[in-house]
């Protein structure tokens, strides 16, 4: 009885986990009209998993969509899926590193009514002690999340100046101001964002353009055991799981004109992550 049950305990830890699917369609309530109707909007990074809801949620809700990215097959899924739901969206390879190339972009456009910088991302499975990280690395993730950022807004910038109008929202993280052993990169390139994002409000406000940043928590991507779940909604005070349409909803919002009074500010879309103390309950 004993080696019995020991064998089906053995089976059991032999067993890979399950795996649940993180991506899914993006469903929105559509206004009518639409709150966006008539508005030109660039993704950054929009073939990314935050970016592409984030382009999704902008389509529908009227805007004329240009997702940015660096490969082109993600880049035409993002387009077919907005177009597939009625939304008007176009495809743009553009390396943000390049500032020639982001400033041709931009001034290809008639104009633009909405910027969101959504390209980024950690180092992950390059992730190290800040002692052990290497220079290419660290000027890569500070590249992708900051420099990027702010190539975009500079180029951006005569357009909105001109029209006197527009929303700049940037995509952060709240490990920016709580900081992650061995993400130190990351931390920084997205502080710098934060502050940028601050300092930009200020001049940009005279032309009644507002700028704002978006911080997320965990938000699970690609195909994660259950175990992985539960570990994500110990995290949160809420004990949830965040999901991209969740930050594409703080974003839609900060891009319309309901939020046409807010400037300068980071909205939080984290379960309640960065609280902290939960263990003093």
């Amino acid at each position: 009885m004993v080696r019995r049950f020991t064998d089906r305990v053995r089976a059991t830890l032999r067993r890979k986990p399950a795996l649940v699917e993180m991506a899914r369609p993006y469903v929105v309530r559509v206004d009518s009209p639409p709150e966006l109707g008539g508005l030109r909007a660039v993704v950054t990074g929009g073939s990314g998993a935050i970016g592409r809801a984030v382009a999704l949620r902008l389509a529908s809700s009227g805007a004329e969509v240009h997702v940015l990215g660096r490969t082109p097959a993600t880049l035409d899924a993002v387009v077919a899926e907005a177009r597939e739901h009625g939304g008007a969206a176009h495809a743009a390879r553009v390396d943000l590193q390049d500032d020639a190339a982001v400033a041709d972009f931009f001034a290809s456009l008639p104009a633009v009514d909405i910027l969101v910088n959504c390209a980024g991302g950690s180092a992950r499975g390059e992730s190290a002690a800040l002692w052990d990280q290497s220079p290419e690395v660290i000027d890569r993730v500070l590249a992708v999340n900051l420099r990027g950022a702010i190539s975009s807004v500079r180029a951006v910038a005569p357009k909105m100046i001109a029209q006197r109008s527009g929303r700049i929202i940037s995509v952060g993280s709240i490990i920016a101001s709580a900081g992650k052993a061995r993400f130190a990169d990351y931390a920084a390139a997205k502080a710098g964002l934060a502050g940028y994002m601050r300092s930009a409000a200020i001049e940009f406000g005279p032309y009644g353009v507002t700028v704002n940043l978006v911080s997320p928590g965990i938000v699970p991507r690609g195909r994660v055991t259950d175990a992985e779940l539960d570990r994500v909604k110990r995290t949160n005070v809420l004990g949830a799981i965040g999901h991209e349409e969740d930050v594409a909803e703080a974003v839609g919002f900060l891009a319309s004109p309901r939020a046409r009074f807010i400037t300068g500010q980071e909205l939080i879309v984290d379960g309640g992550r960065s609280l902290g103390l939960r263990g003093d309950w």
